[in-house]
């Protein structure tokens, strides 16, 4: 949780800016060479027009593979040699869960962050792993000619789905912030949620030691990215089904998964 609050200093951005969009193309190295897919923030932008993309400060890939230090370092050197050659200091950490590519230019900063997983981990992870890069997709670097990959909607959705469970398990009382069934998907109420996720992010960043508010940031944009790419970008019932199944808080019926079902995927309440 420490090591995400880290990232609410660096501005966020959309996949719009000029400086995401060379942090893609820097990723798009690895594209048909490496077993890897964007999630989280970026992957949910992806799939969005302009208007609806909710900004973030990080590139996250999934890697499907074992990775320590040195397998890191081997795998994100093109990546790191695309970004210097263009200009951009580049200084390679590791986190508990990640390694990452600290990447500053013109005042701003962008983290990729490499899913960290040692061979126990990756055997555990290695089904669900497999299956979701099987599922991947290709976009383009919006403006030019680089592809990166990107996992599917569901694959998406299924973790945001499971956090947010957790998290209303923990706090009761942020059920206030599930959204009106009845409220249509209108450019006014889209730009309402985001504007109000800005403003928690600020709160957020002027008192970086209250993680009850970190949590509620995250849930918030957690409900919008779930509710705004499930309506957008449509969800394969099937696919979504056999994704869900991988995570114990999806799998088994609760009042809390229930919850959500019913108020920002209605059309998978079952």
């Amino acid at each position: 949780m420490k090591g995400e609050v880290q990232k609410l200093k660096a501005k966020p951005l959309t996949i719009d800016a000029g400086f995401t969009k060379d942090g893609l193309e820097a990723v798009s190295t690895l594209t048909g060479k490496e077993p890897y897919y964007v999630v989280g923030g970026m992957a949910t932008q992806s799939y969005l027009p302009t208007s609806c993309r909710r900004a973030t400060s990080d590139i996250d890939l999934s890697v499907v593979r074992p990775l320590n230090y040195e397998d890191f370092k081997a795998m994100a050197k093109p990546v790191l040699e695309y970004l210097r050659d263009n200009g951009y200091a580049v200084e390679t950490g590791r986190r508990s869960r990640a390694f990452n590519l600290d990447v500053g230019g013109n005042g701003e900063k962008l983290l990729i962050e490499f899913s960290r997983r040692n061979e126990k981990s990756f055997d555990r992870a290695r089904k669900h792993l497999e299956r979701e890069l099987a599922h991947s997709k290709r976009k383009i670097v919006e403006g030019r000619s680089s592809t990166y990959s990107v996992a599917a909607p569901e694959d998406i959705i299924v973790p945001k789905l499971m956090r947010s469970v957790n998290s209303l398990r923990r706090n009761p009382k942020f059920n206030q912030y599930l959204p009106e069934s009845e409220v249509a998907l209108s450019e006014e109420y889209i730009q309402k949620r985001l504007a109000f996720i800005n403003a928690l992010r600020d709160e957020s960043m002027d008192d970086p030691k209250n993680l009850t508010l970190f949590e509620e940031l995250k849930l918030v944009s957690d409900i919008f990215d779930i509710r705004i790419l499930s309506e957008i970008a449509g969800i394969n019932s099937k696919y979504f089904d056999e994704a869900a199944h991988d995570w114990r808080s999806l799998a088994n019926f609760s009042y809390e998964r229930d919850l959500l079902f019913n108020f920002i995927l209605p059309q998978l309440n079952h």
